[in-house]
């Protein structure tokens, strides 16, 4: 594999029409092709001082796109791990669970867990790096000093600029010195653009939020093959199961089931980014009825809602909603004053957003705020609430993208 592939398979897709063409996008390539070249170097291979990327622009720019590409053309003999940022702090928070378990423990775990992390994969490609939840915020200076003094390279995608990160978040001074790391360790690459190509796109589509009944249990129906419903149990870290109604899927040999379930199932039960991540890992679709109006009382629900589409969005998992109004309407009670803008502009022009990483905490069969106040909203306040108009701006953008007949299907 030579250092151009990054540079031929761009090409390829543009050839192809699979991308427009967009100078924002080529710089970038360029950029990541030479940290690709960089990789490669024997005096790079131990990488202390290798600076990665962090990108960050405005919803549906082209990020996790690029960053998919740079992923999947990395020499072979190089080992990455490529993943949502919700994704892997949950493995850092099982890592955590499981050495604090163990007999004997003493010290600070996340010092071995970091340089285990970066002898796993020498890159870390991760999408939507976010910071909302003080659990994260308190670790990542520590945890990301281990991976980068072990020689790990991290690639990313964000809404945010790193000096925005957990902007307004509680204790965020402690915060900080993790930016200033950041900072140093990756070069800040913002992907410009204002155009959200998600809503440019003239692919053949298939809806993906009904406000009709029929129409929506018709395309339920044509997606199962009439075939009946039926109890799937899956596993979720630290030993729990999420059971849901399921049917077998086959269209896509690679996920076996369609979900079907309510919203009140998805969105008002104590489910977070492990339930959701383990859900989108093994449905190719969730068809969601029962979706309404967020109440403004119900910040909690909506972050579970773009945490669930997030998720499913990394997991190339289609998300089909039954509603009882226009998508334009649905956020209106929950972020006044932001719907008209983002639903007009559908995209975010200052800063873009992201969701919270760590949604919820379980201690036992207890849910928890990132406050660590029981019943607190997970989006009142702090960062949080900073982030919900993005997030939506993110969320109906997504939501776009997986009315393409050709969704979920990865460049080649």
């Amino acid at each position: 594999m030579t250092t151009s592939v990054l540079r031929e398979a761009y090409t390829s897709l543009l050839s192809r029409s699979r991308l427009r063409p967009n100078t924002h996008q080529a710089a970038l390539i360029d950029r990541l092709a030479l940290l690709q070249t960089q990789l490669t170097k024997p005096q790079t291979l131990a990488r202390q001082q290798l600076r990665g990327c962090y990108i960050y622009g405005s919803v549906g720019t082209g990020k996790s796109r690029l960053a998919d590409l740079f992923a999947s053309t990395l020499p072979g003999g190089l080992s990455y791990r490529r993943a949502h940022f919700h994704e892997f702090m949950l493995d850092i928070h099982s890592r955590l669970h499981r050495a604090r378990s163990e007999p004997g423990f003493a010290g600070d775990p996340l010092l071995q867990i970091g340089r285990q992390v970066a002898l796993e994969s020498h890159i870390l490609c991760f999408d939507e790096f976010q910071v909302s939840d003080i659990a994260d915020a308190m670790i990542l200076k520590r945890l990301f000093g281990a991976i980068w003094s072990a020689g790990g390279v991290m690639v990313s995608t964000s809404n945010r600029h790193p000096d925005e990160l957990y902007a307004n978040g509680l204790n965020r001074d402690l915060f900080v010195p993790f930016i200033t790391d950041l900072k140093r360790m990756c070069e800040v690459w913002k992907l410009g653009g204002e155009e959200d190509y998600r809503f440019s796109h003239t692919a053949e589509k298939d809806k993906v939020y009904f406000t009709d009944t029929k129409a929506f249990e018709a395309a339920l129906s044509k997606a199962v093959r009439n075939s009946p419903p039926r109890k799937e149990v899956i596993p979720i870290m630290m030993n729990r199961v999420l059971e849901v109604r399921a049917y077998d899927n086959h269209s896509d040999e690679g996920k076996r089931i369609v979900v079907e379930g309510t919203f009140e199932e998805f969105c008002r039960r104590n489910l977070g980014a492990a339930d959701y991540h383990a859900l989108c890992a093994r449905a190719s679709s969730i068809y969601i009825s029962s979706v309404r109006q967020f109440r403004t009382t119900e910040l909690d629900y909506l972050r579970r809602f773009i945490t669930l589409i997030d998720l499913a969005y990394e997991s190339r998992t289609r998300v089909v909603c039954l509603a009882d109004c226009a998508l334009a309407d649905l956020f209106t009670h929950v972020a006044p004053g932001v719907q008209t803008a983002v639903v007009e502009s559908l995209n975010v022009r200052k800063g873009g957003g992201s969701s919270s990483s760590m949604m919820s905490t379980f201690i036992g069969e207890t849910e928890w705020s990132a406050t660590g106040l029981q019943d607190a909203s997970l989006a009142t306040g702090g960062a949080g609430e900073t982030d919900v108009k993005f997030a939506i701006g993110r969320a109906i953008s997504r939501l776009a993208e997986m009315e393409r007949r050709d969704y979920g299907l990865r460049d080649d």
